[in-house]
């Protein structure tokens, strides 16, 4: 496990995404799933697609600098980039499957 942990920490640095945004992300993935019934919830890649147009529509995953090092601060007049391509998802997962273990 230890591996695996910092392989998606790892692989956060090298993609510039903030590994307390990945944390949220999949907390929120949990709450989907713990309110949808399960037989009818979203795998996590399609509810990503989702999740992500969603913050998008929102202006929310802006690409620019952070404040003070953080990307979630809620006042941040430019945020780190919060959802990115392929690469958020692939930390995503690995992190996800990092904490079933």
């Amino acid at each position: 496990m230890i591996n695996d942990q910092n392989e998606w920490v790892n692989l956060c640095t090298s993609y510039g995404l903030d590994p307390d945004e990945i944390r949220i992300v999949s907390g929120r993935y949990d709450m989907y799933e713990d309110y949808t019934d399960s037989s009818t919830a979203l795998p996590l890649e399609r509810w990503y697609k989702w999740y992500r147009i969603e913050k998008l529509a929102e202006g929310h995953a802006a690409i620019g600098g952070s404040v003070a090092g953080c990307s979630i601060e809620p006042e941040a007049a430019a945020r780190q980039q919060v959802l990115g391509e392929a690469d958020f998802l692939q930390v995503l997962e690995l992190y996800r499957k990092t904490e079933e273990e």
